[in-house]
């Protein structure tokens, strides 16, 4: 099973409303179950919150959509897809964050590799867009017992729009078990414990912290009745700190000595009355383990390392170009902002905190028809390099000027300004001129750039822009 995109910083933020801004905060999750033919029904479980969308009028409120596709593919080409429309209802046009949407998407595949690829698009604003890549394998059914992927659900009681075999099951991509009464909810399959002749035996589940020490153990005691059997299990976990956990899940004989089977996925716990405790000091390979980069992959890894280019050393990005492998590339994300964490004692990255924030600021505020990712934008790669500026003072279409708008840092080299134009009346400005060393640098920018009549807007041999 996969999970991706989760943004494990929201464990250490606490429940503060979430203000998405793109489709980056889409979680999917893949589930694989075996139906009674002994062929694999693979799931696509994905979850958005309701402040990613576009919204317009409808008959009763408003609605956002969001085209959806997903296909599997092997070397000869695409052999299974998918493809529909996820929508969400609120009843202002700028919703402030209330829930989350989930929802399931079913394939039966056959044994083998795949690459996964899955699309989004919001139906009403065509600039928003994700795209994500990823591997998963679909195992040769086997005779032996055998346990299906854990399926992450929400309490019972939430909800019964979804149901599995009779019982609820609305599914928790974001494997996140949030409250002051987190209850961990659990749906999951036993297959061949009747064909193997396993009698009575048990299923073992065990939570474990960071570094895999058991905060607790249940047992559950199961008879070999069928070669299908289900588990819907909710756990309390009150006393439990917030922090990152992995689920344990097992089939144990009837001594509980023989372990025949086991599963584990690592799950997020937001408690607001117990908050997260430190524990003993965590070798780096540890502290790798329970961060959000070993589970950051596809494209959103490549999205990550681009975003560090713009605060990296010539070092750090000579050993970014040497990493070749998935796994070499997420450990060198994890020691860039580790190194750049202003308070390690702490769970929150503080500074890559503030780097996210204004990234999803210039994502809002700075997209144009030539950018339509607006941190890829001149102010947004400034503001991204350097944070947010001291003072910005703009000004718009005048008789006399184009747009432009000027920033000062103070506390850059004693105090540095960059000048944006909007040269081409896009709401594309570029940066023409710069006081910090290493810039460009243009004191004539005015009446080159700026002023509203220049017959000239862009003249062939200035080359204004950030450098990068």
């Amino acid at each position: 099973m996969k999970v991706l995109a989760i943004i494990v910083s929201l464990v250490f933020l606490g429940l503060g409303l979430l203000h998405a801004q793109d489709l980056s905060d889409i979680t999917v999750d893949e589930i694989q179950f075996r139906n009674i033919n002994g062929s694999v029904k693979w799931e696509f479980h994905y979850s958005f919150p309701d402040t990613c969308l576009r919204y317009i009028k409808a008959p009763s409120g408003f609605v956002g959509e969001m085209y959806c596709r997903v296909e599997l593919s092997t070397d000869t080409g695409i052999v299974y897809s998918d493809e529909w429309i996820a929508a969400a209802a609120s009843i202002t046009p700028t919703p402030s964050h209330r829930q989350f949407y989930s929802g399931i998407r079913s394939l039966v595949v056959s044994p083998g590799m795949y690459s996964v690829l899955f699309v989004t698009l919001d139906v009403n604003d065509t600039m928003k867009t994700t795209r994500r890549v990823f591997k998963t394998v679909v195992p040769v059914s086997g005779m032996r017992p055998a346990l299906s992927d854990v399926m992450f659900v929400m309490p019972s009681a939430a909800s019964t729009k979804f149901q599995r075999n009779g019982v609820a099951a609305e599914p928790n991509p974001r494997h996140e078990v949030i409250g002051s009464d987190p209850l961990l909810c659990l749906y999951f399959e036993v297959y061949n414990a009747k064909s193997a002749g396993l009698g009575d035996f048990y299923i073992g589940v065990s939570v474990l912290n960071n570094v895999m020490e058991e905060q607790f153990t249940t047992f559950i005691p199961m008879s070999s009745q069928s070669d299908g059997l289900i588990v819907r299990e909710e756990l309390a976990m009150l006393g439990i700190p917030t922090g990152v956990y992995t689920l344990r899940v097992q089939i144990l004989s009837k001594d509980r000595q023989t372990v025949l089977d086991t599963r584990e996925e690592r799950f997020f716990l937001l408690n607001p009355d117990a908050p997260a405790v430190s524990g003993r000091m965590l070798s780096e390979d540890e502290q790798f383990q329970v961060s959000e980069w070993p589970v950051t992959t596809g494209s959103k890894l490549e999205l990550e390392l681009e975003l560090s280019d713009l605060l990296a050393s010539k070092t750090e990005i000579d050993v970014r170009n040497g990493c070749s492998d998935e796994r070499a590339k997420q450990r060198y994300l994890f020691r860039f902002w580790k190194i750049r964490d202003p308070d390690q004692t702490t769970q929150a990255n503080e500074r890559l905190d503030r780097f996210r924030s204004d990234f999803k600021r210039a994502q809002t505020f700075y997209r144009s028809p030539t950018y339509k990712d607006g941190w890829r934008s001149d102010r947004g790669v400034t503001l991204l390099k350097y944070g947010p500026p001291t003072q910005i003072q703009r000004v718009d279409h005048a008789t006399d000027a184009k747009p432009h708008e000027i920033w000062f840092y103070q506390d850059i080299q004693g105090g540095v300004y960059f000048y944006f134009v909007d040269m081409m009346l896009q709401q594309n400005y570029k940066l023409v001129h710069s006081t910090m060393i290493g810039q460009v640098r243009e004191p004539n920018w005015f009446n080159l750039y700026a002023r509203a009549f220049n017959p000239n807007p862009n003249p062939v041999n200035q080359q204004p822009g950030i450098s990068r």
